[in-house]
């Protein structure tokens, strides 16, 4: 199966791609340099749509540079990883490491192919654009349940569903532990 195959059924099927995904069994090294480039092209992205757009500022993210955005992004992936796995643990289910930050950097890829698409479609209509970021953030969380569900082997949506908004509550809370250590030199070198 090639990237491209992966990416429509990963749309189309996402249980069974994420059943895929499993069954190649990537290796440490592997899932790790995905996670790297996950990180790279994500920075890269949001320094180009920084430059094409300015950047985001809101009281959560007030202008953050490219570098502490990445910094940002590795915790917010790594302790939603660790929260999800404790998150389906106190539901009785346990899960390699290794394979749900797999899961999660194929969906992370996923997600960048779509930011791509939005920006392009800013540019060119943006009310699409609007329409277009609001439809992949829901259908996005579907996808994002039915991986859960694979990966932890839950066997029930609303389970998955408790591991997301746990989990994410959990990463949430390490970003925000993440930005009162660093508060004070966001704020002197944003605009705020």
């Amino acid at each position: 199966m090639n990237f491209k195959d992966l990416l429509v059924e990963t749309v189309t099927d996402p249980a069974s791609a994420a059943r895929r995904i499993i069954s190649m069994q990537l290796s440490f090294d592997v899932v790790w340099t995905g996670f790297a480039l996950n990180v790279v092209l994500s920075v890269f992205l949001y320094a180009v749509q920084g430059y094409l757009l300015g950047y985001p500022s809101n009281t959560l993210f007030p202008g953050l540079s490219p570098a502490m955005f990445g910094v940002f992004l590795v915790v917010l992936q790594l302790s939603y990883t660790i929260a999800s796995i404790t998150a389906a643990k106190w539901m009785g289910r346990e899960a390699n490491f290794t394979t749900i930050l797999g899961l999660l950097v194929w969906l992370r890829i996923v997600n960048i192919i779509v930011q791509v698409i939005a920006i392009v479609l800013v540019f060119v209509i943006a009310p699409v654009a609007v329409l277009f970021n609001l439809a992949a953030a829901v259908y996005g969380l579907y996808v994002l349940a039915h991986f859960t569900n694979v990966g932890f082997g839950l066997n029930s949506m609303a389970r998955s569903a408790g591991v997301i908004v746990l989990a994410g509550i959990g990463a949430m809370i390490a970003v925000l532990i993440l930005m009162g250590l660093f508060l004070p030199t966001i704020l002197e070198t944003s605009n705020v």
